[in-house]
């Protein structure tokens, strides 16, 4: 492990910042002796009625401390701290709509450990019910097994919380959205393109399951395909494929809702308009799909895409606003997947990607100029997991990294100094709802509080 002090999260680290100040200015710890205990890991199960939390052990500890203040914060004087003995978890009813941040301290006769992973809990019987694990970021992941046409909202323990079912499998990406509405790539079957991630329409359900929206862009010329990106602005960002002679050039396609079932699209950036900038010669092209782009990122401080070529193992940054090059990867890669930023808010924020590789698979940040690793899990020996496709990494706001082994839908979770806290393998989408390990091309944790659901 080259670095094992990983980011916080996209797209939520100023949240976390503001979070770590407001406990900082809460908590204040009794005066002895700090960091000589191992700190707790703590577990939260967040119910409709009521919370139960739950932490790690921690060696020659004599008891434990629970640390509470209201969420939001409400001035230093709610905060409040009650002694739990050497019990290791804690379980109990609430009035509807509390919300608390909670941590956890060990501590014996002479020293206090520092706090636990700190987080919050909303009670509330609209939302879902689910457990996390210890140390693990609270919330929930969303997986879509490339084998099913449903796509499922897991917890830490793999318990389906929540669930949408759809016409096609998906082609290949899914995202949550904040309303509660699921966004996806779905297959259309027009006998064009075939080559691996070729979808050809994009849809949006409502938390209900209900289709709001439908978009085919798929015909004989050109095809969508992998990935697509959700934008402030309703608009959707997405990969396709389009014909050239006997090539296929990948287009950057910007599409705007029309309806419930049209889009337009109103921004378009084509490769082919760029091979001297990238480096690439389409002469020596020894296949149709020669430059297979599988994921697309946008930063919304820089106004830059992200993009990765597996066959070129190339992750690529264009400005959006004149289409140029901006960098090209120096590090060395092998048919990586899912390349993003860790903080899209942040016009320099560092890059996760999955590294597929040629016979084990790594979890890699890479600084914001794409030349350096700043932070590697996986190897031959003890990080040992492998893909040889799909697959995908993601910083977690608390500093956790997410890794998605999609073959075999394994997930792995990290904690912020890079040791493994917990894995789970998918086991649905299969021939049964349960038992049959299933292939996803990645998984995306979200929130508590993301949306109003969960």
């Amino acid at each position: 492990m080259q670095n094992s002090t990983p980011r916080p999260g996209r797209k939520n680290v100023l949240q976390l910042a503001l979070t770590r100040l407001i406990l900082a200015l809460l908590f204040t710890l009794p005066s002895i002796a700090l960091a000589q205990l191992a700190a707790p890991n703590l577990a939260l199960s967040n119910l409709s009625d009521g919370i139960g939390l739950r932490w790690s052990a921690v060696s020659n500890a004599s008891g434990y401390r629970l640390y509470y203040a209201p969420y939001p914060y409400q001035g230093p004087d709610s905060a409040d701290s009650m002694d739990v003995g050497n019990v290791l978890e804690i379980a109990g009813d609430l009035p509807q709509l509390s919300a608390f941040y909670v941590a956890v301290i060990a501590y014996n006769e002479q020293q206090s450990s520092e706090f636990s992973n700190i987080e919050y809990f909303i009670v509330d019987e609209r939302h879902l019910n689910y457990d996390s694990d210890v140390g693990s970021f609270n919330g929930l992941t969303l997986i879509a097994p490339i084998s099913s046409n449903a796509t499922y909202l897991i917890d830490d323990f793999g318990n389906i919380k929540h669930q949408w079912q759809s016409d096609t499998p998906p082609r290949l990406s899914t995202y949550l959205l904040a309303n509660g509405n699921l966004l996806r790539s779905g297959n259309v079957s027009t006998g064009f393109f075939d080559s691996g991630g070729k979808g050809g329409l994009i849809e949006e359900l409502d938390w209900d399951g209900n289709l709001v929206w439908h978009f085919e862009y798929s015909d004989d010329v050109k095809s969508l395909h992998h990935d697509i990106e959700p934008l402030p602005n309703g608009n959707v960002l997405a990969l396709s494929w389009e014909l050239r002679d006997d090539l296929w050039s990948e287009v950057i396609a910007e599409i705007s809702k029309l309806g419930s079932d049209a889009g337009e699209v109103v921004w378009r950036w084509d490769v082919f308009d760029h091979l001297d900038e990238l480096g690439l010669d389409s002469s020596s092209a020894t296949s149709e799909d020669w430059i297979h782009l599988n994921s697309i990122d946008f930063n919304h401080a820089s106004r830059q895409i992200l993009l990765s070529s597996r066959s070129h193992n190339q992750l690529w940054v264009i400005n959006k606003d004149d289409g140029s090059v901006a960098a090209t990867s120096s590090v060395m890669l092998t048919g990586q997947h899912d390349a993003k930023w860790i903080d899209d808010q942040y016009a320099s924020s560092n890059i996760t990607v999955f590294d597929n590789g040629s016979s084990f698979s790594r979890a890699l940040e890479i600084d914001s100029t794409l030349q350096t690793i700043i932070f590697s899990y996986g190897n031959a020996d003890s990080e040992f997991f492998y893909s040889p496709r799909i697959s995908g990494t993601q910083r977690l706001a608390n500093g956790n990294t997410l890794i998605c082994s999609g073959v075999g839908g394994l997930i792995i979770e990290l904690d912020s100094a890079g040791n493994k806290i917990r894995e789970v393998v998918n086991s649905y989408g299969g021939a049964s709802p349960k038992g049959t390990v299933t292939d996803i091309f990645r998984a995306e944790k979200y929130a508590t509080g993301f949306t109003a659901y969960f």
